[in-house]
Order: C-alpha cells, then sequence, then structure tokens
C-alpha cells in the first residue's frame, strides 16, 4: 500500500522527536555528570577546537546532499557521482585539518588547541563514507532509521565521554568520545543504508548538482561564521572560562531550535520538494507546520525564560548560575523561532537556495558589529544580546521573501500563533502562584529542594499549557493528538 506524502512527513516528524527528545535527555543527564568532574574552561578549550572543525565541516559534502534530495531525475546516476565527489573531499579536509591546525592554536594562544585539531580531523574520512548513504535516506524520508542510527551515536558519545572522564579529567574525554560517536554512526548508516557504489562518474550531473550546492555551501559558510564568530570573539576577548559559559548557555538556548524545531528541516525539505509545483499545498503546509512549531516551542521559551536559575542549580551547581542571564536572552529568543525554522525548507524544497543566502548575508553583516560593539561594553551578555538583534531585524526579510513564493498574508500568517501565545500565558500564570506558594511556604518544598520545585512548575506548568490548548484550540489539539500518537491518520 502506498504512502501518502502526509503519512510519511507525520512519521518522520514523530521519528525526529522521539529521537531528538532522547538525545536531549541523554545529552542534560551526560552533561550534569561532567560539569562536575571538569571545569568550565575544559569545555572552553573543546569549543575552541570546534571552530576550526566546523569551519571545515561546511565543505564536507559542497552542498551535494542537499541537492541530492531536491533532485526528481536520474537519482541513482547522482548519488554516485555525488559519493565520488565527498570521498575525496573527505580526504582533502583530513589533510587539511592536520596542517591548519597550528593556526588555531597560535590565535588562541593555547598549543593544546593544536593536537586536538589534529585529533578531530578523522571525523571527516568518517563522515565521507555515510553522507551519501544517509541523504539517501533523508530522500526516501526513512526517518526511523536515521533516528536510530542518531540516538545509537548519542549513547556511544555520553558513555565514552563519562567513562574518560573519570580517569583523564581533561579534554580529551570529550575529544575521543566524539570521534568513537561518528566512526559508529558512520558504520551504521552505510550499513542499513543498503547503498553500494558504483565506479560511475557523471560530469553533466555534477555540475547540476554543484550548481545548486554552491548556494549551500556559501550559506554553509555564512553559518558556520554566523554560529562561531561569537564563540572567537568570547573566546579570544573574555578567555577560557568565559567561553565554558557561553558554550553551556548556548547549547540550553538553542535546545528549541536543534532539538525541537529545526528537526522539521530536515524532515520537510523532501515534503516540499515533491509538492513545490503546487503553491497552494506548499502554503497550507507552510501554515501548519508553522502552527505545530509554534505550539511545540512556546512553553519551552517560557520555561527558559522564567526558569532559568531553576534548571541550572539543579542540573549543574552553584558553579555555573552565570549562564542564567544568557539562557534567559535565548528563552526571548527562541520566543520568534517558528517565524525563522519553517521558511529554510521552505526555500530550499521549492527551489529557491539563493533567498536562504541571501538572509543569511544581511544576519551576518548585522551581525558582526553588534558583537563586536556589544562584547566589548557588556561582555558575554552583550553577546548574547547581538545574537537576539539579529533575529528582530531580519524577521520581516524573512517573512516578505516567504510570500514571494506562497503569497502569503500578514494576518493569516500571525493567526497561527494565537493559540500558542494564549496558552503560554496560562502555563505563566500556574508557574507564578505556584512559585508565589513555594516562597511564602504556602507549599512546603521538602526542605527546599530545588529538583523538587522545578519538578513542581514543569508539571503543573505543562499541564496548564495543555488544558489551555485543549480549551482554547480543541480542533487542534485533536488534530496533533492524532498526528503524534494515531498510526492511521
Amino acid at each position: 500500500m502506498k504512502v501518502s506524502l502526509k503519512q510519511q512527513t507525520v512519521s518522520g516528524v514523530k521519528w525526529q522527536m522521539v529521537n531528538k527528545i532522547a538525545q536531549k535527555v541523554l545529552s542534560v543527564g551526560t552533561f550534569a555528570v561532567l560539569a562536575r568532574i571538569l571545569n568550565p574552561s575544559t569545555f572552553g578549550l573543546f569549543a575552541m577546537a570546534f571552530i576550526l572543525i566546523d569551519g571545515l565541516h561546511l565543505l564536507k559534502s559542497f552542498g551535494l546532499d542537499t541537492a541530492l534530495i531536491q533532485r526528481r531525475d536520474n537519482i541513482e546516476e547522482a548519488s554516485h557521482t555525488a559519493y565520488f565527489i565527498v570521498q575525496v573531499q573527505g580526504f582533502v579536509l583530513f589533510g587539511i585539518c592536520f596542517l591548519v591546525a597550528p593556526l588555531a592554536g597560535f590565535f588562541f594562544k593555547n598549543p593544546d588547541i593544536t593536537a586536538i585539531v589534529r585529533a578531530l580531523g578523522i571525523i571527516f574520512i568518517f563522515s565521507s563514507f555515510s553522507k551519501i548513504p544517509t541523504t539517501l535516506l533523508t530522500k526516501q524520508m526513512k526517518f526511523n532509521t536515521i533516528a536510530a542510527i542518531d540516538l545509537i551515536g548519542a549513547v556511544v558519545n555520553s558513555c565514552v565521554a563519562v567513562a574518560l572522564a573519570f580517569v583523564w579529567k581533561n579534554v580529551w574525554a570529550l575529544v575521543w568520545a566524539y570521534v568513537a560517536k561518528q566512526f559508529v554512526t558512520a558504520l551504521l548508516a552505510r550499513f542499513f543504508s543498503g547503498y553500494r557504489f558504483k565506479w560511475s562518474f557523471n560530469w553533466k550531473i555534477a555540475k547540476e548538482l554543484l550548481h545548486y550546492g554552491k548556494f549551500m555551501v556559501g550559506m554553509g559558510a555564512l553559518w558556520y561564521f554566523g554560529d562561531n564568530v561569537g564563540n572567537l570573539i568570547v573566546g579570544k576577548m573574555l578567555g577560557t572560562a568565559i567561553l565554558g559559559y557561553f558554550a553551556l548557555a548556548t547549547n540550553i538556548g538553542n535546545l528549541i531550535n536543534t532539538h525541537f524545531t529545526y528537526l522539521l528541516e530536515g524532515v520537510m525539505l523532501p515534503a516540499y520538494s515533491s509538492i513545490q509545483h503546487d503553491k497552494e499545498e506548499v502554503k497550507r503546509v507552510y501554515l501548519k507546520t508553522t502552527k505545530f512549531v509554534a505550539i511545540l516551542s512556546m512553553p519551552f521559551a517560557v520555561a527558559l525564560i522564567f526558569l532559568a536559575k531553576n534548571l541550572v542549580l539543579v542540573l549543574y551547581g552553584k558553579k555555573w548560575l552565570e549562564v542564567v542571564p544568557l539562557i534567559q536572552i535565548y528563552g526571548v529568543m527562541q520566543l520568534m523561532v517558528p517565524i525563522l525554522a519553517c521558511s529554510g525548507s521552505l526555500f530550499l524544497g521549492c527551489g529557491k537556495p539563493k533567498f536562504l543566502y541571501h538572509l543569511s548575508w544581511v544576519g551576518l553583516l548585522i551581525k558582526l558589529p553588534l558583537l563586536f560593539i556589544l562584547t566589548k561594553y557588556f561582555g558575554v551578555i552583550g553577546t548574547v544580546t547581538a545574537g537576539f538583534l539579529v533575529v528582530v531585524i531580519t524577521l520581516p526579510l524573512n517573512f516578505l521573501m516567504v510570500s514571494r513564493i506562497v503569497n502569503l498574508k500578514t494576518t493569516e500568517f500571525l493567526k497561527q500563533f494565537l493559540p500558542s501565545l494564549c496558552c503560554s500565558l496560562a502555563m505563566l500564570a500556574v508557574i507564578f502562584v505556584f512559585k508565589t506558594a513555594i516562597i511564602s511556604n504556602s507549599i512546603p518544598c521538602f526542605l527546599g529542594s530545588q529538583l523538587v520545585e522545578l519538578a513542581i512548575y514543569a508539571i503543573f506548568g505543562f499541564g496548564a499549557y495543555l488544558a489551555a490548548f485543549y480549551l482554547f484550540d480543541r480542533s487542534a489539539a485533536i488534530e496533533v493528538k492524532q498526528l503524534l500518537i494515531k498510526k492511521k491518520i
């Protein structure tokens, strides 16, 4: 029986959600253990090394993976051509990584970074073997297989990191754990995809793939500088320890992006690609996706803003309290995530990568001066604030580009956020009631246990959100339940 696009998309979202939630729980638990063993400067050192690794990562496939997903014909021959290019590129990047590693050590005035970067360079060889097989799994929307591979890799990373941290108590526990993760995921992707490479290279197809992929490489470069320029500036101007705080705050603050919202990018890209010629259907899917993302992301953003201190005390201890205001700023930023997160896959799936490319350029050009100025005068809080201001400034341009594809009106777009906004206010009201009761000792909190207090806020706050959602938009609540729980839709 042929599976519909809606069923494939919903199944992909469910598998990706299960995967990302499981990974985040595992990541938070692992970091909670590591944070008590390792110093903040250790995480800062690892973040410094990854600045160069991330820079080379933007060339890891020349955008051929996205081009292959968007492509509609000669898929098998195109996959062999892309695989050959990616293989060569993997070994070249490993060599470049080995040669330029001393530059990273010189820039940060820390010779330890050289050895760390060289050790991490081997991941480019691992990923070159699995990139095209994983891309084909994505194109076929086999997200259950992808989720299983990613989750196994995350488990390997956590187990190895914790085990080595008890023995070494230094950055090499993080390094070798990450290498082990990449090795395992590469093997699993190659095995479960069933991909068999044939020595077939078509120059015409290669040019077509690279033509589309050049926008992805350009966007990758812009995203890299946008994501890592903050690390560069903080590491250079404020030091390793502050970079450790910044890295943790970014990890927690971007939880909605990396583990809940942008997972839709991978699912929706092949979905939009298959309906790109039906503009009305594209518009319908986009609006529904935006509404779903808002419903999902809004309560987490509220929690980051108002429960950041409780979260940090429970998970990481008092020595990490400096990240609280940073997490709160990220929480405010995440309130606007649905507007940005749903547009990337729309641009790419509808064959408009240049829209995303131009938007990335604008964001970077705005971000650079803001980062230098605000970090200089306000420290790491200024760094995070600069990212927030970039999001605010680029929102109108993002909406304008989306409207050019789906002829979207402002009112019908904003309407998608009304349920999540009202439900978030109900959630916030309940949290404040319980917080006031606990502060006034109306509710004894088991001798002031931070864990119990956080659990009370989370359970009753999220419960209020779900109840308000059901009362405010019952039809949408039932639909979401059907999409996420029922097998047949």
